[in-house]
């Protein structure tokens, strides 16, 4: 499946894994995979800001706005293979998890594109609104390719595991956890 980034002795894997049991309190799944995913691949992935932005375009600029990375993940746009289409999409899944749930307070700052969703177009949503909308549509695309079970959780329940990660950003901020205080506020953009 995916491969782990942090020794599961680590400290901060334990620190994530007990606020994941705290979310998990309040919105429960029996879902062991998706949490091991959460965990592993959104939670630990995204310690390291240049995860946060690893889509890159053809010239090798990183990109930000979801309307852009979008297009890097089509086949008929500017992916040259179906495996970057995945790897685009499951990023986009997992960004948008990872934003929504722990720092939600970034999206007012941002100005995002207006989001094409397959022939739909939500001019007046809000960027969050466009933010699940297409996590959970990109999760969905995801399950296309591999892992279908756990994309296609990851799609359905999105805002269950949104919910998930909101609880673990309480829990993270309830105990003045520095290392996440720091990003809360690189992310932000207030530091």
């Amino acid at each position: 499946m995916f491969k782990r980034s942090i020794n599961p002795e680590h400290p901060l894997r334990k620190l994530f894994r007990k606020a994941l049991n705290f979310g998990l309190n309040y919105n429960p799944s029996e879902k062991t995979e998706v949490i091991d995913y959460i965990e592993d691949q959104i939670l630990c992935e995204f310690i390291h800001i240049d995860n946060l932005y690893k889509i890159r375009n053809a010239s090798g600029k990183s990109l930000e706005d979801i309307a852009d990375i979008l297009s890097e993940g089509d086949v008929l746009l500017n992916a040259q293979s179906f495996s970057r289409e995945f790897q685009v999409h499951k990023h986009i899944g997992d960004y948008t998890l990872f934003i929504l749930g722990m720092f939600p307070e970034s999206l007012s700052k941002k100005r995002g594109k207006e989001f094409i969703l397959g022939k739909l177009v939500i001019p007046d949503a809000s960027l969050s609104e466009h933010y699940i909308i297409q996590g959970s549509r990109s999760y969905q695309i995801a399950s296309e390719f591999t892992d279908k079970e756990l994309f296609s959780e990851l799609s359905s329940n999105f805002l269950l595991y949104m919910n998930v990660l909101d609880l673990v950003r309480i829990y993270l901020e309830s105990i003045k956890n520095k290392e996440f205080l720091k990003a809360k506020g690189i992310i932000s953009g207030t530091e």
